[in-house]
């Protein structure tokens, strides 16, 4: 079984002889401090191709004439948060089926305008799809179909050196906005907080956005603040929180156990409920404040065998086991 690297986004292809061929794409922020460069998501420039991408490709001891879909390709785009698990779940479809599965990772923006471009067989999404987006879909003649594959909790994390324990969904929605700007204000020590969120093409960007700072979407014109710092990746989240003091961010679920004892995780508290920590079991019975779905979208007009094939692992027990151990939660 290929090994993928902790959070780096890899290229991965698994042919007959499991040659695997590695590239990096590296993107930058569209504010940060000085370690990173100002641009915004339109400027934004791929360098190499291992940070997004992944194309797997593989056999297994079966004679090839037995691989059912040893022939076919399946183009999977979008989410970089389920990156990791799609490349997971790309790799042991092909050992059963066979195939050439390409899986990117540049955001769930993306991934929504490469299916209603045609240029992706599947789009994977950390948040719903908009409705103009499916009001698109709809003139270009497309079904659009949704598969809720797993279930998610954005985790809040912070620099060793913050000891704060919890916040509200209201702090944090300030903090996001710029008002609250010192960690004493929320019991941290006298210093300036640095803000770390996900570019404008994340659906967790979008999600935290809507759910935080918009409250759900109730109020209007609440945004992030000019000063927080737009990153492309998980990865660079984590990076960012772990390499430097006085700096909060937020990552799924499933990337809390490779960030591990490099930052801090932090409860949340909403409305006068208790603070929750984000867990498996706390995602699941939905006392954590800040859950949500993962899908994966398709065009039912054009859904290959492949691709449904593919839609129906994940969702099949093997599948879903695959998405509980990459530290999700099972959706059946």
């Amino acid at each position: 079984m290929i090994r993928i690297g902790k959070r780096n986004l890899v290229s991965v292809t698994i042919m007959a002889l499991l040659i695997v061929t590695l590239s990096v794409t590296v993107f930058t922020g569209c504010k940060t401090t000085s370690e990173t460069t100002t641009t915004t998501a339109a400027e934004t420039t791929t360098t190499t191709a291992a940070e997004t991408t992944t194309t797997a490709e593989t056999t297994t001891n079966q004679a090839a004439t037995e691989l059912k879909f040893k022939d076919e390709t399946l183009v999977l785009t979008g989410s970089n948060t389920l990156l990791e698990v799609a490349q997971k779940w790309a790799e042991e479809f092909m050992k059963v089926n066979g195939g050439k599965i390409t899986v990117s990772g540049e955001g769930s923006g993306v991934g929504f305008a490469a299916l209603l471009n045609g240029t992706t067989d599947l789009a994977n999404a950390s948040r719903p799809i908009k409705k103009e987006e499916m009001d698109k879909g709809i003139e270009s003649g497309l079904d659009i179909k949704e598969f809720t594959v797993l279930y998610d909790g954005i985790s809040i994390v912070t620099s060793k050196n913050i000891n704060v324990k919890e916040l509200t969904t209201d702090q944090l929605a300030d903090i996001y906005m710029g008002k609250i700007t010192n960690w004493k204000e929320v019991g941290g020590p006298d210093a300036n907080i640095v803000a770390a969120a996900r570019d404008t093409s994340s659906g967790t960007g979008e999600f935290f956005l809507e759910e935080i700072i918009q409250k759900g979407k109730k109020e209007t014109g609440n945004d992030y603040s000019p000063n927080c710092l737009r990153l492309q990746s998980t990865s660079d989240i984590v990076n960012q929180v772990a390499n430097n003091e006085n700096t909060i961010g937020y990552i799924g679920i499933g990337y809390l156990k490779d960030a591990g004892d490099t930052v801090n995780t932090v409860a949340v508290k909403k409305g006068d409920k208790d603070a929750v920590m984000p867990t498996v079991k706390s995602v699941a019975d939905k006392s954590y404040p800040i859950s949500r779905a993962l899908y994966i979208y398709g065009n039912a007009k054009k859904m290959s065998a492949i691709a449904q094939a593919y839609v129906d692992f994940v969702l099949s027990p093997e599948g879903q086991v695959i998405g509980e151990e990459a530290g999700y939660v099972k959706v059946k």
